[in-house]
């Protein structure tokens, strides 16, 4: 099971969304990353043939997925960041009306296996209006896996869900990953740090970051420092001279986390470094690069 984006490029007009994507996707956990118009929306859409690239293809075990057509959308499971929803159905109707859609055989019981997977069986004969948000995105996240999809793609999965349920939902992704390509796009590092193999971090249509999880964050071995302050001087002055990824108050004293390769004071002392930092210095260094080249080009 493969799924690769070859030479990706996308633009709307003159402007480039992509430019020469090339990933490589097989079963497991992959978290997707990167600021607002990074390109990740973009890449989803293209995955779930919405939308096709200006060149470069798309292949699943080496077929043009576009050529595929139904063949490939049968295999595919998608959860967008806002679902529509029928409020006067309830989630079993729902459900059915979709799996009709879908083309799903044995649709009782594949909506009876989802609805319990989201721990929503319960509430099966509720109207969806009276579903509280994590409770639609619940919902949502079902109908993606009627089909028991072989891709499943996510769009900010755990918005709206609270801690038990994301916490839920994170255990329902690990186990469905040995036999599924899972791919998320989120703004919450600390989902794609516990529950990601792979980390792929976009930004301006580039690939800045496409590695293990694991591997990502030992990037910043012997960088990251912790101390607790109180000197209000003491602490401009290393948010002014260092980059300062945490400020947090802790029993009357102000508990900096610092990137740095020296050690910025002289109570700090080395911490593990967090996927958060990591995407931090990626982003931050990738911004003052292109305001180093614009500068030179002035």
């Amino acid at each position: 099971m493969r799924l690769e984006l070859k030479d990706i490029r996308q633009s709307y007009g003159q402007k480039v969304i992509l430019d020469n994507l090339n990933l490589t996707f097989r079963p497991g956990i992959y978290g997707f990353m990167g600021p607002n118009g990074a390109g990740k929306s973009t890449t989803i859409r293209m995955i779930c043939t919405v939308e096709e690239p200006v060149s470069g293809g798309i292949y699943y075990n080496g077929k043009d997925i576009y050529g595929m057509g139904e063949e490939y959308r049968e295999k595919l499971g998608y959860v967008p960041q806002k679902a529509g929803y029928y409020p006067d159905f309830n989630a079993y109707t729902f459900l059915r009306y979709i799996a009709g859609l879908k083309g799903v055989g044995n649709a009782d019981e594949a909506i009876e296996k989802c609805l319990r997977l989201v721990n929503l069986w319960d509430e099966k004969e509720k109207k969806l209006k009276k579903y509280s948000g994590g409770m639609k995105q619940r919902v949502s996240i079902a109908q993606a896996l009627l089909n028991d999809p072989e891709i499943l793609i996510l769009d900010e999965p755990t918005a709206g869900l609270d801690p038990n349920e994301r916490m839920n939902l994170k255990k329902l992704l690990a186990d469905l990953a040995e036999n599924k390509i899972i791919i998320f796009a989120t703004h919450i590092v600390s989902d794609v740090e516990d529950l990601a193999e792979q980390v792929i971090i976009l930004n301006k249509g580039t690939i800045l970051l496409n590695e293990e999880t694991e591997t990502a964050i030992s990037r910043l071995e012997n960088k990251v420092w912790q101390c607790d302050l109180k000197d209000m001087d003491e602490i401009n002055r290393i948010k002014k001279e260092y980059k300062v990824s945490r400020v947090q108050r802790h029993k009357g004293m102000a508990r900096l986390r610092v990137i740095s390769d020296e050690k910025p004071h002289e109570n700090a002392f080395e911490v593990d470094g967090s996927l958060e930092e990591v995407y931090m210095q990626l982003i931050e260094n990738k911004r003052y690069d292109c305001v180093d080249r614009d500068s030179a080009g002035q």
